[in-house]
């Protein structure tokens, strides 16, 4: 899938997705730190700066309506819904996959969101 192709929204919604089940365990890992580098230079944002920024942007868009489990697995549903086609669908569900399993330890709270995420992706 071409990334860079997609809508600023839908580029949002993946970007959003992504983060919020990079820190779901409350642990960043430096494999997923560096696949979150490698989706916003898919994204488009080639430079450091470029990707500073945009990381900088997703996480101030996701810490309010965050702060809670009930909030995260809310805005995770929300922003499942904003990638209209099969294909994004597919590729957010096995880039969540990979992501949260690439630190070798799934935590209960990272198994949750992937749960509401799948549903929503399915739905």
């Amino acid at each position: 899938m071409n990334l860079s192709q997609l809508k600023p929204a839908e580029q949002r919604s993946l970007l959003d997705l992504v983060l919020l089940a990079m820190y779901a365990d409350g642990h960043l890992a430096s494999a997923e730190d560096e696949r979150i580098h490698r989706l916003l230079t898919a994204l488009g944002h080639v430079t450091e700066y470029g990707r500073a920024q945009e990381y900088d942007a997703a996480v101030s868009r996701l810490s309010r309506p965050t702060s809670t489990a009930e909030g995260l697995r809310t805005r995770a549903v929300e922003l499942a819904s904003g990638l209209p086609t099969r294909e994004q669908r597919r590729w957010v569900q096995a880039t969540l996959d990979e992501l949260v399993t690439s630190d070798r330890h799934v935590s209960l709270a990272e198994n949750e969101l992937l749960s509401a995420i799948r549903e929503a992706l399915e739905r």
